[in-house]
């Protein structure tokens, strides 16, 4: 274990610097610390009682995405409105409690009906279907599903879950339709709830914005192999890489004039990033289409516009919201050049929207539909 740690810190270091491995360690040691003394609590208190289960398949960190990051923002939230119990791979977790749950992967049912015989919950909410096997949830009654990406359209079962759910929750209307479309359901029960973001808007006064970002995991799905290309096309300017992502990629841009590679940043902090490095454009050319983006929202509260590829949530959020550009995804890399170019032109300027949604906005959404289907009081 030891020796995969090193490999590992070795492999950031290289590819993302040796701060990026710094700010990873730190909230490593900060998120054990926290289980560990929930945990700990846990011998000395009885688990408590909740009308609903949430169950992740992931370990709620931020450093595993965004629909770790909006769900931590979002129950924080809702424990202010209601008692929360929430399920994840070996614990679950009850107000500031954990205890240690039975063997999660491969047992996922055994695991939930564990949970609901403690916590004396009669519904669960299953938070992203990426990583669940569908099977173990489908015997279950009262299933409220949250789904944040599109893991459920290879899977058989898929539509036989949709059905059964009493209702299913979407981060954007593009996903909602997609998965109407797919599964061939157009009166599927769907709510679409914005996932919300924390973070303080960033006043656009304090300088110029002068150079360029590319925001999240630096990865081919996400855009990343574009980047060299649009670079090149710029000569002089500088851009700034912010997130993890693909060693290799990372390292061949981290040897480009004019670039700054800073790597991994903790969940809330690109804002403010953004603006201490003086960005005013922000890249954002995923070729997959994003079911919501929240680097796009953290972008809007730096007052940063971006351009993305026309589909998924990024044209839909732009087209709806304003804030930035869409280039047709088969223009690829020349697409985006061309409005970066009429952006440094001053041809192009944008308003960024001033607001949008907020945690407590999306906890409250979901309280109402809890308490619609008759599952709180």
């Amino acid at each position: 274990m030891i020796r995969s740690l090193i490999g590992t810190s070795a492999r950031v270091a290289r590819s993302e610097g040796l701060s990026s491995v710094v700010r990873r360690g730190a909230e490593r040691i900060e998120e054990e610390v926290v289980l560990r003394a929930r945990l700990a609590r846990g011998l000395f208190t009885r688990i408590g009682r909740s009308p609903l289960l949430n169950v992740l398949a992931t370990p709620p960190s931020s450093r595993l995405g965004g629909l770790q990051i909006q769900l931590m923002a979002r129950l924080r939230e809702e424990r202010t409105l209601r008692e929360v119990a929430l399920l994840h791979p070996g614990v679950l977790e009850v107000a500031s409690c954990a205890w240690r749950s039975p063997a999660y992967e491969g047992s996922l049912d055994r695991a939930i009906a564990h949970a609901l015989a403690r916590t004396g919950a009669h519904a669960i909410v299953i938070e992203g279907t990426a990583g669940v096997h569908l099977e173990h949830v489908l015997p279950f009654d009262n299933i409220i599903l949250a789904v944040h990406d599109l893991s459920l359209m290879p899977e058989p079962s898929a539509q036989q879950l949709l059905k059964h759910a009493r209702a299913v929750i979407f981060p954007s209307t593009f996903l909602r339709d997609r998965h109407r479309a797919h599964f061939d359901l157009p009166h599927l029960a769907a709510h679409v709830i914005e996932p919300g973001i924390d973070g303080p808007k960033i006043d656009r006064a304090n300088g110029k914005r002068c150079h360029i970002a590319y925001a999240g995991s630096v990865r081919r799905d996400k855009g990343g192999h574009l980047l060299p290309e649009i670079i090149a096309a710029f000569p002089g300017q500088q851009f700034h890489i912010f997130g993890g992502g693909d060693e290799d990629l990372l390292r061949s841009l981290r040897h480009l004039p004019g670039v700054f590679v800073h790597g991994y940043y903790r969940s809330g902090a690109l804002p403010k990033l953004l603006a201490q490095h003086e960005i005013g454009l922000a890249l954002l050319p995923s070729i997959i289409p994003e079911s919501y983006s929240l680097t796009l929202s953290e972008c809007w509260l730096a007052g940063v516009p971006a351009v993305a590829f026309n589909h998924g949530a990024h044209a839909e959020r732009i087209d709806r919201d304003g804030g930035g550009w869409l280039v047709p995804l088969d223009a690829g890399a020349a697409g985006i050049v061309t409005i970066v170019r009429r952006w440094l032109a001053g041809e192009l300027t944008t308003d960024v929207p001033t607001t949008m949604a907020w945690p407590r906005d999306a906890a409250v959404a979901h309280i109402e539909i809890y308490r619609s289907l008759g599952l709180l009081d």
